[in-house]
């Protein structure tokens, strides 16, 4: 089951471009993919209008009235990431989190939700390389001896350094990725 985002995203088109942009920016100060991607891939990224400084939203959910969601997206090496000095390629991460509008608490994400931005934002062509890591922050005991739910979903997109998407390291991150699509 899909979630249809197109009345919401209409009206974040602009700020949707932005995130884009900044995620693939062409400069290698603005963009950690910029230094390991070939220009014609960055090209071709930004050509979809890719856009938001390294945060989206928020923006009204459509699957919970009272939330709205906050994404954020980052790149890095995946030397760094993965503790493994020498490795080439980066990592793009994004997270989708939820809070309630009114009271600024977290929730849960709607992974089907999650998954509609995600495809958004990266777009189809990249939808098969891209990994879940389910929804991992947002546990704390607070005041309370009942720990609250994870919220936050995590997705990621593993990049050589010749700007193609690849699976998974072998090397994880300590945490259990799946496709989230299947590949045929």
């Amino acid at each position: 089951m899909s979630v249809d985002i197109r009345n919401v995203l209409g009206k974040q088109e602009t700020e949707l471009r932005r995130f884009r942009r900044s995620l693939f920016a062409a400069e290698p100060t603005g963009s950690g993919l910029a230094s390991v991607l070939a220009p014609a891939v960055l090209e071709q990224l930004q050509a979809g209008g890719m856009a938001v400084p390294s945060r989206f939203g928020p923006v009204r959910s459509v699957t919970d009235r009272h939330a709205v969601l906050t994404i954020a997206g980052d790149i890095i090496d995946q030397a760094l990431l993965l503790e493994q000095p020498g490795r080439e390629g980066s990592v793009l991460t994004l997270s989708v989190a939820a809070r309630n509008k009114q009271l600024g608490t977290r929730l849960a994400v709607d992974p089907q939700e999650a998954r509609a931005w995600v495809e958004t934002i990266l777009g189809p062509t990249w939808l098969p390389h891209i990994y879940s890591a389910g929804a991992l922050s947002g546990v704390a005991k607070g005041g309370s001896s009942t720990p609250r739910p994870l919220t936050t979903r995590y997705y990621y997109l593993f990049l050589g350094a010749d700007g193609l998407a690849h699976t998974e390291p072998e090397h994880q991150l300590g945490v259990t990725l799946s496709l989230l699509v299947d590949t045929p």
